[in-house]
């Protein structure tokens, strides 16, 4: 199915390609059209499924980091305490990480701050700095040890993002 979805996105690029050096426009829409006929579930499905599914899509490894994002996207409406380690799967995906902590965000529970706080040690880089932000957001105080350690740490980047995520926190 990956290999499906790959071969309709590189036709599409293809296509792309050859119209910027001009080719018809026709033809960019109907290879547009074949790529969207061919992607298993479409924006408006996903945005239609409940928690169960939605975490049956995040965990099929044949579902395509479109169907994933917009799966997470649902999941920040819809998604209660149980669906987060479903989420949290996706915080060291560089592509998808974004989406999975828009969901992790809305979610209600501890379940969610406790994602959070582990991804805190198992990330780094741009990932990190999310994460944090994230932990910041949800205003979660059992994480103020691991954002002053991180505050202390060599990285000014991590450092800063651990200094708003604490001033976020401790803010009445």
């Amino acid at each position: 199915m990956l290999r499906r979805t790959f071969l309709a996105a590189a036709v599409f690029a293809a296509a792309v390609r050859k119209r910027l050096r001009g080719q018809s426009r026709a033809e960019l829409n109907r290879m547009a059209e074949r790529q969207l006929a061919e992607t298993p579930y479409k924006a408006a499905e996903i945005m239609k499924l409940y928690s169960a599914d939605l975490v049956a899509v995040l965990e099929d490894p044949d579902s395509s980091e479109f169907m994933k994002a917009k799966a997470c996207q649902r999941l920040a409406v819809v998604g209660d305490e149980w669906t987060a380690p479903a989420a949290a799967s996706l915080l060291s995906d560089p592509k998808l990480a974004h989406y999975a902590r828009t969901a992790l965000e809305a979610l209600p529970g501890p379940a969610a701050d406790r994602a959070l706080r582990e991804a805190l040690g198992a990330l780094e880089g741009g990932l990190l700095i999310g994460a944090i932000n994230s932990v910041g957001w949800r205003r979660d105080p059992e994480a103020l040890p691991a954002l002053a350690a991180l505050r202390r740490g060599g990285d000014t980047d991590v450092a800063a993002a651990a200094t708003a995520a604490i001033g976020r926190i401790r803010r009445p």
